[in-house]
């Protein structure tokens, strides 16, 4: 925002705070917002999505794609949106990307059928996608390396426990307001992010002008659309249908003209070399595992719950509030014990630590009882919130300042792609062991029938301990650089060159 647009007190106050040694906390607590933002946005409807069916008599796969087509938008334009930071500035990315989000949620909040809820819930997409990119690389530039870890904990904090407080939120909003109360929950708080943005957030100098790789930007989606879209559909149209294999298989000719692309482009949006980089390879392979096994179990969890123990909307927010907890407690004790144990240590025993949860969770299902199944759901989730803090640190210390918007953005892609793939393997897995009636209902599941899903979420614990084994090998053959005894591994060059 230019100065002379701005009131003389309110430049006098925004000069104050820029003065101030706390400034650069402040300006971790907006973009904080808008990370929350945009990672509440993807499960907030969740709870919402019975009632929305009611009212707009949708389908079953109608009301999926309220929170599929926000989901698929969101990850596929990651990088596109970490590029245009780089190369345009990331306040600027981060503002116009609330002003979208606060928008298209207000438009959530008047939809009229089911049709127009999804064209708007996409429209947020949009917006959230803005986001985690620019906010990972304006905190790495804004922070020293002694302070980064915590800093970035602090971030990873905010990306693990949104999910699940967004549960709580939309439990206690639609018990008392109804559905369309979650969608004005958005306007309200990004209200408050635009006007701390206005007043703490630096604009840095522009770079050398650069153009934007438009024809790999559009090759990038249509690599990651038909993909993510097949992977949160396959549970319901099945892994061999031909709808799941022909978005496969589109997906995958999509990323082949990608990478050709990025390959002979003089100044490409995603710089492949960056794949050379143990930094980055290995992580965001612990990263696809993590969100595998995260996203997945969020997903089954409400459905337990409700399902099978009966909660209602306000209970269930009561029941999953162990995971926010240790979410909350389990990304900043990552971030601050980084300089201290080392990037890789930390990253192995936070994975491992979510193998043991996920264990104890598949071992608590036998019982049908909560107390049995909150150790495991503690344990993993610290687990879970531990990894990605080293998990993004190491992805992004190595890359030169004018690609860190893009390269922050690939452990989230890695984390929602493995979200959608865990999510859909997760709810076969459980299909198959219940009746298809079974998985089909809202309301309580039958006395006979509960012990078969009992078991089908022990088997979907088990698969998801086995995806994060494959996690802890890649974070076992991922470098310290973070901590003692770290080392640059290798660095790819810039193109702007580097301001800091």
């Amino acid at each position: 925002m230019k100065e002379t647009l701005l009131p003389a007190r309110l430049r006098a106050i925004r000069a104050r705070l820029r003065a101030s040694p706390r400034w650069r906390w402040m300006a971790m607590t907006v973009v904080a917002g808008g990370m929350m933002l945009s990672v509440l946005n993807i499960s907030i409807v969740n709870i919402a999505l019975p009632d929305i069916s009611r009212d707009f008599d949708a389908s079953v796969s109608g009301a999926g794609w309220v929170v599929t087509g926000f989901l698929v938008t969101q990850a596929v334009l990651l990088p596109i949106a970490g590029r245009a930071g780089d190369l345009y500035g990331r306040r600027r990315i981060f503002v116009l990307g609330v002003l979208v989000m606060v928008v298209a949620s207000a438009l959530c909040a008047v939809a009229w059928d089911e049709p127009s809820l999804v064209v708007f819930r996409i429209l947020q997409g949009v917006g959230a996608s803005a986001m985690a990119p620019t906010a990972y690389a304006y905190t790495a530039i804004l922070f020293p390396p002694r302070q980064r870890g915590l800093a970035i904990g602090i971030l990873t904090a905010i990306i693990t426990v949104a999910p699940v407080v967004s549960l709580n939120i939309a439990g206690v909003l639609v018990g008392i307001w109804g559905w369309r109360s979650v969608f004005w929950f958005t306007p309200v708080v990004g209200a408050f992010v635009l006007a701390g943005a206005a007043l703490v957030m630096h604009r840095r100098p522009p770079g050398p002008p650069r153009p934007f790789d438009l024809l790999g930007a559009a090759l990038a989606a249509l690599g990651l659309f038909p993909i993510l879209t097949a992977l949160t559909g396959a549970a319901t149209w099945g892994w061999a249908s031909p709808r799941t294999l022909g978005l496969l298989a589109a997906g995958a000719v999509g990323l082949l003209l990608f990478a050709w692309r990025e390959s002979r482009a003089a100044d490409p949006m995603l710089d492949l070399g960056l794949f050379r980089l143990r930094t980055v390879s290995n992580p965001n392979i612990a990263g696809f595992c993590v969100g595998a096994a995260m996203f997945g179990t969020l997903l089954l969890l409400p459905f337990y719950f409700t399902a099978v123990l009966g909660y209602s909307a306000l209970t269930l927010s009561l029941a999953i509030t162990p995971i926010a907890l240790s979410f909350m407690v389990g990304s900043p004790t990552s971030g601050r014990l980084l300089t201290r144990v080392g990037s890789d240590r930390m990253m192995r025993v936070a994975v491992c630590t979510a193998i043991a949860g996920a264990v104890i969770l598949a071992a608590g299902f036998g019982t049908q009882s909560y107390g049995m199944v909150v150790p495991g759901m503690v344990v993993m989730a610290l687990g879970l919130a531990a990894s990605t803090a080293p998990i993004t640190s190491t992805v992004i210390h190595e890359v030169p300042e004018d690609r860190l918007g893009v390269a922050s953005s690939l452990p989230n892609v890695s984390r929602y792609a493995g979200g959608a793939l865990g999510g859909a393997l997760l709810s076969t897995v459980l299909a198959m062991s219940v009746p298809v009636a079974v998985t089909a209902q809202d309301g309580l599941v039958a006395e006979p029938f509960r012990a078969q899903v009992a078991t089908g979420m022990r088997n979907a614990l088990l698969v998801a301990a086995g995806i994060l084994v494959l996690g802890a090998v890649a974070a076992f053959r991922s470098p310290r650089v973070i901590g003692p005894g770290a080392t640059i591994v290798a660095q790819v060059q810039g193109t702007g060159g580097r301001s800091r």
